[in-house]
């Protein structure tokens, strides 16, 4: 990428010191005509003729300056169709929350409560003030609130600033025309963001709204209550979520020395599921105000806290970056990943032509399995399907067990309690199918709220369902298509060389397919945790449509490495299984006779019952038979039969109805 030398004349302005670059821009300080500093936001070189990222740059400037307040970075103009595109923007003297995280963190400091609950007061401030913007009828989402775009004054203010990844809260679509480059382009910045401060929704792709923004916000409030980074991405991109809820674990006894109603605020806004979480940035300032500083006192505290920081900044000596084609010109801090580890070799290491070998494989009992490669061996391997003992001839003549092979070994299905291997006798209860449904044996331990792991079986599919009190968290299956490399490949994402790559190259990754993928630059890390989550539930959802097989529970058994975790509110997964049912009126039609009546289970929210659920179980009182329930209930609700003998399937299969003889 070309820099612009300080010096250089841009428009009316005169290029200064670089703050920062990144993939699509680069960051100066500059000064105008009367010497005023300014900050410019400058295109790449190669980006400068594009019109797809003129378009972006118009559109932030056009968003930022709709969001004037004093608690958001000015624009000062834009001009997007010169020679030399650029943003200019106020100048905010004093450094971004990150910095004075980081020199907190360096001198093992951390900031007082009142002072912290201040900070995130203002930013929640002009978080409110652009969610409440009537542009086109709707408010602004601002999607990277995160401590590098949140700007501290020497004077004490607090500016949120950033806005390259903002939209309107209607807008799924990018800036640009649709249907164009420009589109597409911008598509992809979408999808970015710090993962860190990314609410759920926005880091599996779906819909969010502003409670996104106040996640985030959450997450900031958290980090300066805590002295640390709350949420550590993990190298594995599949575990993001999981790890969340791994990490939150131990952030109530890290927050255990302030008020309990405080660490409630913290909690609330860092639910899962935006519902639970404050609806309006307003509603949050409202819990916040109690712990919060009184705003006259703390703004000179806070200056002189930035004051130290930048005094700190030239004292000490910052951790190491990583230069990153996808980082947003702004100060952010890049952790310390695998690639910086292993440095420039990983490129050399990603475009370098990986020859196609295959190896013979003979069972222990001597039986030909075929010719494979080594990717396809890793992938054998990981299911169970190649055991320690099996011998593999290379293509030199030579061979030795696949337990002897240390590029291998790691891969090799470990036989214990913690994996697939667990004796039936241990079983803590098993039934079959159909007798026993998934769904209803599942219901059964989600409102029990028990931790183990259910594994469900027809040959020669085995699958692993492991649930933390009562919540579904991961998933395995011996299925090798159903692994996330064959699911990228079989979308696109990945083409089979890249993959075979990847499997090759595994061991320098801790044995893990997705640090692979993210490290050697094939897979982006937020599209493959995307992905991983989508895989999951599409093969997790089809356990519900099957009607053979044997269901067995271990009560106490973990997740092995590797499982891919589940992000299905368990309200969500009964619905799905409900929704499996693919003919209502033939599950019931030898039932019409029957009675109907309260079944054992108790109601639960985790139920999730609809009016419609609501009319059935109170009608199941008085109008005893399934036809003359159906009937009634569909006249009253206005329902079709169908959806009524559906919803009555949900509600026997979790155990709040049950059908029986007369």
């Amino acid at each position: 990428m070309t820099i612009r030398p300080a010096g250089s004349h841009i428009g009316p302005y005169t290029l200064g010191e670089r703050l920062a670059v990144g993939g699509m821009s680069e960051v100066h300080l500059a000064v105008d005509a009367s010497g005023r500093p300014v900050v410019l936001k400058l295109l790449d070189p190669r980006n400068v003729r594009d019109p797809a990222w003129r378009a972006l740059l118009r559109s932030e400037a056009a968003l930022a300056t709709a969001a004037a307040h004093p608690n958001v970075v000015a624009v000062i103009e834009c001009h997007g169709d010169d020679d030399e595109p650029f943003l200019a923007m106020e100048y905010v003297e004093g450094v971004d929350l990150a910095s004075l995280i980081r020199a907190l963190q360096q001198t093992q400091r951390r900031m007082e409560a009142p002072l912290a609950c201040h900070a995130v007061r203002e930013l929640l401030t002009g978080l409110g003030h652009i969610h409440r913007l009537n542009l086109d009828g709707v408010g602004l989402l601002h999607r990277d609130v995160s401590p590098s775009n949140v700007l501290l004054s020497v004077d004490g203010s607090v500016k949120l600033g950033d806005f390259g990844l903002a939209m309107t809260m209607r807008g799924s679509n990018p800036p640009g025309p649709a249907g164009t480059p420009a589109a597409a382009v911008a598509a992809l910045r979408l999808q970015r963001g710090k993962v860190p401060y990314m609410a759920p929704e926005q880091l599996l792709g779906m819909a969010v709204d502003g409670r996104a923004d106040l996640y985030a916000a959450g997450v900031v409030l958290a980090e300066l209550l805590t002295g640390r980074q709350v949420f550590v991405t993990p190298p594995e991109a599949a575990a993001l979520l999981s790890a969340r809820d791994a990490q939150l674990e131990g952030l109530r006894e890290v927050l255990s020395d302030h008020p309990a109603r405080l660490v409630s605020v913290v909690f609330r806004a860092l639910s899962r599921s935006p519902a639970d979480r404050f609806q309006t940035a307003a509603e949050f300032i409202v819990a916040l105000e109690p712990y919060a500083g009184d705003p006259v006192e703390s703004r000179p505290l806070l200056a002189a806290l930035v004051q130290w920081a930048r005094t700190a900044a030239r004292s000490v000596q910052p951790p190491p970056r990583r230069p990153s084609s996808e980082m947003h010109p702004n100060h952010s801090q890049t952790p310390i990943s695998a690639r910086s580890h292993y440095g420039e070799s990983l490129e050399a290491e990603r475009t370098r032509e990986v020859p196609l070998l295959f190896y013979e494989v003979v069972s222990e009992s001597g039986e030909p399995r075929g010719r494979f490669t080594f990717a396809r061996l890793v992938e054998q391997a990981a299911v169970g399907r190649l055991t320690g003992r099996d011998l593999l001839l290379s293509p030199d003549g030579s061979s030795q067990r696949a337990e002897d092979w240390a590029e291998l070994a790691p891969h090799l299905v470990v036989r214990s309690e913690t994996t697939s291997e667990v004796a039936e006798a241990q079983a803590d209860w098993a039934d079959a199918m159909p007798t026993c449904t998934f769904l209803h044996a599942l219901a059964k331990l989600v409102l029990a709220d028990e931790s183990g792991m259910l594994v469900a079986e027809a040959s020669p599919a085995r699958k692993e369902i492991y649930l933390f009190k009562g919540r579904p968290t991961h998933y395995t299956s011996n299925l090798p298509g159903e692994s996330i490399g064959e699911y990228l490949v079989q979308r696109g994402l990945l083409n089979r060389g890249e993959l075979d790559m990847a499997l090759a190259m595994m061991s320098r990754f801790n044995s893990n397919l997705s640090t692979a993928l993210v490290q050697l630059g094939l897979v982006d890390e937020t599209l493959l945790a995307q992905r991983t989550d989508q895989l999951a539930r599409e093969r997790f959802t089809e356990l519900f449509r099957w009607r053979r097989g044997t269901l067995r529970f271990f009560r106490g058994v973990l997740p092995p490495p590797g499982a891919l975790p589940l992000t299905l509110e368990p309200s969500e997964v009964l619905r799905a299984g409900a929704a499996a049912l693919e003919d209502p009126v033939a599950h019931f039609v030898h039932a019409l006779d029957r009675n109907v009546k309260t079944g054992p289970a108790a109601p639960s929210t985790v139920l999730a019952i609809t009016p419609l659920g609501a009319e059935l179980m109170a009608g199941a009182e008085s109008t005893p038979t399934l036809t003359r329930l159906i009937a009634r209930t569909s006249q009253e609700r206005r329902v079709t039969t169908v959806d009524a003998l559906r919803e009555l399937y949900f509600l026997v299969e979790v155990g709040a109805l049950a059908v029986v003889d007369p």
